[in-house]
């Protein structure tokens, strides 16, 4: 798999929370696509684990992207 990741770097907040979407939906079709690659040994039929909410991997992925920024912490003049 060759993918271009992106910088984590936005200039606000809300352009994070907007990247941390796009990147959740990319990450979250990736799951889907390998869940429904794998094999069931001998025909059995393992369970294959619950999918993990859109949700949560973006908010994984926004704390990422928080902290990459500093939390956007704007300076104080002073």
């Amino acid at each position: 798999m060759n993918t271009e990741l992106p910088s984590l770097i936005t200039p606000n907040p809300l352009s994070g929370m907007v990247l941390a979407g796009q990147l959740s939906e990319k990450l979250h079709g990736q799951l889907e696509q390998a869940n429904a690659q794998v094999a069931q040994p001998g025909g059995t039929n393992y369970l294959v684990p619950p999918p993990v909410p859109r949700e949560v991997i973006s908010s994984i992925l926004f704390y990422a992207i928080t902290a990459a920024n500093g939390g956007w912490q704007k300076s104080v003049n002073g």
